[in-house]
């Protein structure tokens, strides 16, 4: 079924296979928040410790990618994929029987791993059949998908676990992980030829990464990339508990005014499309950093001055959009910054922010069930350390490299 080929398109078939491949992510991470108030009473543990089950999940997701991604290089994709959607299924399962928060833990580590294989594997199957512009249209289409999951993915979390607890969470990603195995058994085929692949080196991949990270355009925007990571898992490691305990939503409204304010997410990234041929890439990761800041403060103000929910969310509305004009910027600039190890960068972009973000959901935990404006003030912080990081970032810039003062799709326009 799954016969190696070579081939320089990818068919409307094969594109919607990989993004819904891209969607287990996602919706592992999305899904099961509004119900993690009702996970820690039926496990007899705190709101905090349940975080632990999202952080072991984010951590893992990052480092597998750091791994897997050279394992695919040189076994082939097709293999570490269908193991990376076995292990995401059968850790699922684990997850519905999990009687102890530790046993939940354990379920998302494997769970995570999983994750991880199937993304990275993806994101190579797609440079694997495509380059250039193509390429970048089906990165952006995948991108999509990503962002589309804080919208759909709380709403649907919120309804299954309104009727069937967490639980039933866990049994929907178990659904979804079988569908999306089934449908790459029938309509993905190999990419990577076999005279393309690679031997497994540590040393040299090791040494790969440790020249990226000598680069400081890369590092500034790595580290910036990460702050913003770390903004956006500390809003979704305590919006179920203050948006619930707090506000005294249901888990329905809940996942509705989750995804409502996500919306905003995917505008930010939308009117990126727009700016970048009218701004330089480092102008607008500076105005993408002054609204997440400006995002944060309103938060904190309007708690301040009792304005309820409406005023929370609008602030975070704000932050997500300017977090939706600085993922893609910085990107573009970080991986404009080299000129070779591509794919190398790119796992870097892909691991790092999320291994230092996966600290944000323990300690947002911890603040909200404190207080809520101990959640708010942490959200605040993160704005001057953004702005300062993408500023160091903008000012480490090479004359030769001029994605940031060059429109994003001139650069990309380049041979």
């Amino acid at each position: 079924m799954n016969k190696q080929t070579n081939v320089k398109h990818i068919s409307i078939k094969t594109v919607i296979s990989l993004a819904i491949i891209v969607a287990l992510g996602p919706a592992a991470i999305d899904m099961y928040l509004a119900a993690m108030p009702n996970m820690a009473t039926d496990l007899n543990t705190s709101y905090a410790t349940t975080q632990i089950t999202l952080t072991v999940f984010l951590i893992f997701m990052g480092l597998g990618q750091l791994v897997f991604g050279p394992v695919s290089d040189a076994i082939g994709r097709i293999a570490p994929l269908f193991a990376g959607l076995l292990a995401y299924i059968c850790a699922s399962v684990w997850a519905i029987w999990s009687q102890s928060i530790e046993s939940l833990i354990f379920a998302r580590i494997l769970q995570g791993l999983g994750a991880s294989m199937a993304i990275v594997v993806v994101m190579s199957m797609v440079r694997d059949l495509v380059d250039g512009p193509k390429a970048a249209q089906i990165y952006a289409l995948l991108n999509t998908i990503v962002a589309l999951g804080p919208i759909v993915a709380p709403a649907i979390g919120g309804i299954v676990g309104a009727h069937y607890g967490w639980r039933g969470v866990m049994l929907i990603l178990a659904v979804l992980g079988m569908i999306v195995l089934v449908n790459t058994l029938l309509n993905i085929k190999e990419t990577l030829p076999k005279d393309k692949r690679i031997q497994l080196n540590i040393k040299n991949i090791t040494g790969i990464y440790v020249g990226i990270l000598k680069n400081k355009t890369f590092v500034f925007n790595l580290f910036a990339l990460s702050a913003v990571y770390f903004f956006l898992f500390a809003y979704i490691g305590g919006s179920a508990y203050a948006y619930q305990t707090g506000y005294g939503l249901s888990l329905e409204q809940f996942g509705f005014v989750f995804g409502l304010t996500s919306i905003s997410l995917i505008l930010g990234a939308s009117s990126t499309a727009y700016l970048v041929k009218k701004i330089s890439a480092s102008h607008l990761a500076l105005i993408g950093a002054g609204v997440m800041m400006l995002g944060s403060a309103v938060c904190i103000i309007a708690y301040l001055l009792s304005m309820g929910l409406v005023g929370i969310v609008t602030g975070i509305a704000l932050g997500l959009f300017g977090l939706g004009i600085l993922e893609a910027t910085l990107m573009a600039i970080a991986m404009d910054s080299q000129r070779s190890a591509l794919g190398s960068s790119a796992a870097l972009l892909g691991a790092i922010p999320m291994l230092l973000s996966s600290t944000a959901t323990p300690i947002a935990g911890q603040l909200v069930e404190m207080n809520t404006l101990y959640w708010l003030i942490l959200l605040g912080a993160m704005g001057p350390i953004i702005l300062a990081l993408v500023y160091l970032g903008s000012r480490s810039l090479k004359p030769y490299n001029n994605v940031a003062t060059t429109s994003l799709e001139e650069a990309y326009a380049k041979p």
